[in-house]
C-alpha cells in the first residue's frame, strides 16, 4: 500500500501482511443502471490505528474519543497517495480493468480503538451494468495489507440489482505465496522486493442486475 503513513517499521521481514482492513463497498448507480462510482470505507486494525493516532499526536488523554479539531485532522490522513497508486481497489468488466479517478469527498472516524476512513472514486464513464457483473477487488499487490469484505455490499440507486461477495481460494492462494518465496535467493531483501501476489488472495463483490 503506497499512501503517505503506512511506513510502519516493526515486524520481521517475512510477517506479511502488516496491515489489515475491513473494507466497505458501495456502488452508487444512475437510473439506467449505471455504475458512476464506488465509496469505498477501510476500517482499519487496532494495532495500526493505535500507531496513526500515536503518530499524530490525536486523542492524548487515551479516552477513546477525538474532538472535532482532531477529526478534522484524521480525515485524509490516507488519501495522500503516490504517482502510481492503484488505492488498492480495482473495478473490471468481462476481466478488462475499468479507470477509477483518484478519491474524493474523504472522511474519518475513531471508534472502539478503529480508524474508518471513507473516500468516493469515480468512473471515467459510467458503466452500464447487466448479466456481465462488474466485479470490485480490494488488495494491495504487495501483500503488504490485507483486505477483507466482511460487510454486505451497498448498492445506491439503480434497479433490479443484486451483489454479493466473494472469497477466493486461501489454500491455493498460500500455494502461490509460498512457490513465488521460493524463487528468491537469500540475499534478497523480501521486505523491499515482496512478490506481487496480493491480487491472489483479493476478496471482491459481483454486482449484476436485471433487464429494464
Amino acid at each position: 500500500m503506497a499512501f503517505l503513513s503506512l511506513s510502519l517499521a516493526a515486524g520481521p521481514a517475512l510477517a506479511h501482511p502488516h496491515v489489515f482492513i475491513d473494507t466497505k463497498i458501495e456502488v452508487l448507480l444512475n437510473d439506467r443502471n449505471e455504475a458512476t462510482g464506488l465509496r469505498i470505507s477501510w476500517t482499519y486494525d487496532d494495532l495500526y490505528s493505535l500507531y496513526i493516532v500515536g503518530d499524530m499526536g490525536l486523542d492524548p488523554d487515551w479516552d477513546g474519543k477525538l474532538t472535532p479539531e482532531e477529526v478534522t485532522r484524521l480525515s485524509g490522513f490516507d488519501m495522500k497517495w503516490i504517482e502510481g497508486f492503484e488505492g488498492d481497489t480495482y473495478a473490471l468488466m468481462a476481466d478488462k480493468p475499468l479507470e477509477l479517478s483518484g478519491p474524493r469527498d474523504w472522511t474519518a472516524s475513531y471508534d472502539g480503538g478503529k480508524i474508518t476512513s471513507t473516500h468516493v472514486r469515480d468512473f471515467a464513464a459510467p458503466v452500464p451494468v447487466g448479466e456481465v457483473p462488474l466485479v470490485v477487488q480490494a488488495y494491495d499487490p504487495g501483500y503488504y495489507v490485507a483486505y477483507f469484505i466482511p460487510f454486505d455490499p451497498v448498492l445506491t440507486g439503480g434497479t433490479g440489482c443484486t451483489a454479493q461477495v466473494f472469497v477466493p481460494d486461501l489454500d491455493a492462494a498460500a500455494q502461490a505465496l509460498q512457490v513465488a518465496l521460493a524463487e528468491y535467493t537469500p540475499d534478497v531483501d523480501l521486505e523491499a522486493e515482496f512478490p506481487a501476489v496480493g491480487a491472489k488472495f483479493a476478496e471482491e463483490v459481483r454486482l449484476t442486475c436485471a433487464a429494464p
